[in-house]
């Protein structure tokens, strides 16, 4: 994965899982919008009444944190001068919230389509991360940063050693009263999920260890440890 890309790819990933599985479910109607923005504010009612608005979900990326399994699995790779010499990737915990909104009982309904889709693909096999992400147009000439996201690695185990997997995370409601909060939206229904493991890779690459040129062999016929090295026999090899 890469750093530019490695999160996007994730979020795109799981939307397209919740927008097939809605367009199944809707058949010939047309299915709900499922957005990656945060939920929206229901629009002014002119009567004063309940606001009316269509049925969606939202898709939300509240939290972002370091996998602990992860953090310290690598070698240290800054040397004692502060210079990297080694790859440390960073390697992420995604935390989603899935909420619906909509009048009447479809919003409670489009969220159990949601939950159902993510409940269906708890490992996201690497073979649908790779057909989803093929099925964007890349332009030859691209014009925004977001266009190249195809070319994402999400599926190769050489970039993400491990399966992204999907799990429903249980929050109290005072956390996440405090989350729509901060949204400044009125809680809607909603369900919170934990989306692991993503490699942020940022490509670097580090000048090669100086070859070893020349080794020098010493040895003492008798084992004494007060020998002053410098008195034992010396083999010089040149590399």
């Amino acid at each position: 994965m890469s750093a530019q890309f490695a999160i996007p790819a994730t979020t795109f990933v799981l939307r397209s899982i919740i927008e097939a599985r809605l367009k199944l479910a809707y058949d010939k109607l047309t299915p709900p919008k499922v957005s990656v923005e945060p939920p929206p504010r229901p629009p002014a009612s002119p009567n004063g009444g309940a606001p009316a608005e269509p049925a969606g979900l939202v898709l939300y990326l509240h939290h972002v944190a370091a996998n602990g399994a992860w953090r310290n699995m690598y070698d240290p790779h800054i040397d004692g001068q502060g210079q990297r010499f080694a790859k440390a990737p960073l390697i992420l915990d995604l935390h989603y919230m899935l909420g619906a909104y909509g009048a009447d009982l479809e919003r409670e309904a489009v969220l159990g389509i949601g939950m159902s889709a993510l409940h269906r693909n708890a490992i996201v096999a690497r073979p649908l991360i790779t057909k989803m992400l093929a099925a964007i147009a890349v332009p030859v000439n691209p014009t925004s940063f977001m266009q190249t996201l195809p070319r994402e690695p999400l599926a190769n185990p050489d970039n993400q050693p491990e399966s992204i997997t999907i799990t429903q995370m249980a929050l109290d409601v005072d956390l996440s009263t405090k989350i729509w909060g901060a949204l400044q939206s009125p809680m809607r229904p909603c369900a919170y999920y934990l989306v692991t493991t993503v490699f942020l890779d940022t490509g670097e690459t580090y000048p090669a260890f100086p070859e070893v040129e020349t080794v020098f062999l010493s040895g003492r016929a008798v084992p004494d440890p007060q020998a002053d090295p410098s008195d034992d026999d010396r083999v010089v090899i040149t590399t």
